[in-house]
């Protein structure tokens, strides 16, 4: 899926950090330093009071960090689309009629605008059949920025009208929420929507990746929040923690059975970070998101991965860590990088944004190893995302297929006429249960590998590896699914 702009909206992922099999590359010096490099000790000192959630709000460092919190408010110009985007009003409850942003510390009376987002349910067609039953089928937009997080999932057409969605969908979005976990327990996550979005009032900010005291140097502490990442982790906890702090919330995960707990299919770290690794953990542990109604097929919806495509895998062809990774770099070398202010104050950049997007970081320390890192980059992203593509809709064609040997047209809830599972129709077409069974998890893991790419928002440049075997996978997964059902998904 092309977006206009390569532009991550996250607290760092490392775009040309993932370069594999360039040997220059050389390692970097000092990977000890975490937060801002030279901080206003004698402000930050002073720790601001937490909010009711125990939440130090942006606003409230802004006088101890002011360049950390003004390249912060930069984040703004990567607006998201309209309220009423694709010609449907995507408005939680109470959020309707709100047009300013009045969830964080952005400038005054700034307007929410169609910023030309790209809605990739009509540039990737296939999107509403590998979908079919489930949110990404209805709504699936090219992001804005993080400081939007709180407005863009109130106006989601994946979460509709809030009636049903559970408030596990604002685990990321607000350092609030992870405050309301921490002081109520985890069955926050199975309330609804509604009963929690209304109650927050800041966006992702600097609580969502460090705590609310300065070290006695004046540093800030990255920490992180979620539970169940640290759970998945496992011994690799703290081992990564720059990147960790940003893995939190861009990794795969899927609410849990039962809890709504958003849950990383991983139990080990890092070595379990690797694609058919955690598709046989989601099935062991029986994980489905919705059931597809005209196959049968439990399907997983897969969330951002970025954090395992950098920092994960564990066999022969998925060595342990990016090329990039293991040479020292870490997330926030390329998304966060150090510059100087006109008063010559050195710090990290809050403005997160594409690398290729920041030419004083290629001329400064890109250029040292690469010729033309924005060539190198595109390079790999007009071959994979085209075969990223290409993967998706040989999964819609297989559905497809599936549909006419195992699905009849059936009542549904409003009285039309749907196609549905019908096992007798199957059995007529010689697929009995032990068969429907193999082809219902073709369907599911075929979808998985696709899915698992296309969330992966630097389109290939992350690990360019990691997408080749992927998208192999799921090939493997059409080819094995194509030969049971005598029908052919190729697209030619």
């Amino acid at each position: 899926m092309k977006s206009k702009k390569l532009r991550i909206t996250v607290c760092s992922l490392v775009v040309v950090a993932v370069i594999v099999g360039i040997a220059a590359c050389a390692p970097k010096a000092n990977t000890t330093v975490v937060g801002n490099p030279t901080p206003n000790v004698k402000e930050a000192s002073v720790t601001p009071t937490p909010d009711k959630f125990g939440v130090v709000k942006a606003t409230q460092w802004a006088d101890a960090y002011p360049h950390e919190y003004e390249s912060y408010l930069a984040n703004a110009t990567n607006t998201p689309p309209s309220a009423d985007y694709n010609g449907g009003s995507y408005c939680a409850e109470g959020y309707a009629s709100k047009t300013e942003d009045v969830t964080s510390s952005l400038p005054e009376g700034y307007k929410y605008v169609d910023a030309g987002k790209m809605d990739y349910l009509e540039t990737n067609p296939e999107i509403k059949i590998l979908g079919k039953g489930y949110g990404y089928a209805k709504y699936y937009t090219e992001p804005a920025s993080h400081v939007y997080s709180l407005w863009t999932v109130a106006h989601n057409g994946r979460v509709a009208d809030g009636s049903k969605t559970k408030a596990a969908c604002i685990t990321c979005k607000s350092p609030q929420y992870s405050g309301l976990v921490d002081m109520e327990g985890e069955d926050v996550h199975k309330l609804a929507f509604n009963d929690v979005i209304g109650q927050l009032d800041e966006n992702i900010s600097c609580a969502s990746c460090h705590g609310n005291t300065p070290m006695a140097d004046g540093k800030v502490y990255l920490e992180v929040d979620r539970a169940e990442w640290v759970r998945a982790m496992g011994a690799d906890a703290g081992n990564t923690i720059n990147g960790e702090v940003c893995g939190q919330c861009h990794c795969d995960y899927s609410m849990a059975p039962g809890t709504s707990i958003p849950t990383s299919p991983y139990d080990n770290g890092r070595a379990d970070m690797v694609p058919e690794k955690a598709l046989k953990w989601y099935d062991d542990h029986d994980f489905t998101d919705w059931t597809y109604a005209s196959t049968g097929a439990k399907m997983l919806a897969i969330r951002h991965a970025e954090y395992e495509f950098v920092y994960g895998g564990d066999n022969v062809i998925l060595h342990q860590g990016s090329h990039m990774q293991n040479l020292g770099y870490d997330c926030n070398d390329c998304h966060m990088a150090t510059t100087k202010a006109s008063d010559g104050t050195v710090y990290a950049s809050h403005e997160w944004i594409s690398p290729l997007d920041n030419k004083e970081l290629i001329d400064r320390d890109c250029s040292t190893c690469h010729k033309d890192i924005v060539a190198e980059v595109k390079a790999w992203q007009n071959e994979i995302d085209p075969a990223t593509t290409k993967l998706g809709e040989r999964c819609a064609k297989y559905i497809q297929n599936l549909e006419s040997k195992v699905a009849t047209e059936q009542a549904g809830d409003n009285g039309d006429k749907v196609l549905k599972l019908d096992e007798a129709f199957a059995n007529q077409n010689g697929i009995d249960a032990m068969k429907l069974a193999r082809l219902q998890w073709l369907q599911r893991a075929s979808c998985y590998y696709w899915n698992l790419a296309a969330a992966e928002n630097s389109e290939g440049a992350h690990n360019p590896t990691y997408f080749r075997y992927c998208l192999d996978k799921g090939n493997e997964c059409l080819d094995e699914a194509d030969e049971l059902l005598g029908l052919s998904s190729v697209i030619s």
